[in-house]
């Protein structure tokens, strides 16, 4: 069967992909003036599909026009405070869901294992004193708790929640004393999920997230 055009190499589709896990690693700080010609070149594409991945970015909010292309979007702290409240929530309900889901025996052994391995490598991480590595890990981390609450619309929701944030991570787990208190935030929702405690679990994770916003710091 011919691959659509949306997973074709080079297509609008495999660019906005491509530029979305930038964003996700942190690769592009906040600000960063980003242009077509730059990308393009960067990418190996046309500019076509790169205009029209960036239209697609600047729909989401993840850039803004700027001169001569688009920036990356800095959250204000208002848009940072709003973003985590909601973020908060919502987290708290996968780590219920998928805490409820292992007190049904509906998670395999392995998914729980890969949640304390996640853990693990953000805690490395973080001990390498590699902040960019520690941003990966801990939305991989999250990502894996998302998917294990087996709601994909969760799961859609949180993803455009975490990619609003991303670009700031990394600066973020730069700071020695919040990057060296998530490993045992980490652990404590993880352990919730592993015994079957829904409630527990989603405490974890709200007390986590709003660890987290305090902690946060806007782009200036």
């Amino acid at each position: 069967m011919a691959a659509s055009y949306d997973s074709q190499p080079g297509s609008a589709h495999a660019v906005y992909v491509a530029l979305r896990h930038r964003f996700s690693d942190g690769e592009y700080a906040p600000g960063q003036r980003l242009t077509e010609t730059a990308l393009a070149t960067d990418l190996g594409v046309s500019r076509t599909p790169v205009r029209e991945a960036l239209g697609r970015l600047l729909a989401e909010g993840l850039v803004i026009p700027a001169a001569r292309g688009v920036a990356v979007a800095a959250l204000s702290p208002s848009e940072a405070q709003h973003l985590f409240v909601l973020r908060a929530d919502l987290e708290a309900l996968a780590a219920e869901l998928a805490a409820t889901r292992q007190a049904r025996g509906q998670l395999a052994p392995a998914e729980v294992d890969a949640l304390d391995s996640a853990v693990d490598q953000v805690e490395a991480a973080v001990e390498a004193r590699d902040a960019r590595a520690s941003a990966r890990a801990n939305l991989a981390l999250h990502r894996a708790i998302g998917a294990a609450a087996g709601n994909p619309f969760l799961e859609d929701a949180l993803h455009r929640v975490w990619d609003r944030i991303a670009v700031t991570t990394v600066a973020n787990l730069d700071d020695p004393h919040w990057a060296g208190a998530i490993t045992e935030q980490h652990r404590a929702i993880v352990a919730g999920i592993r015994a079957g405690q829904p409630e527990t679990a989603r405490q974890a994770a709200k007390a986590h997230i709003e660890a987290a916003g305090r902690a946060y710091k806007p782009a200036t």
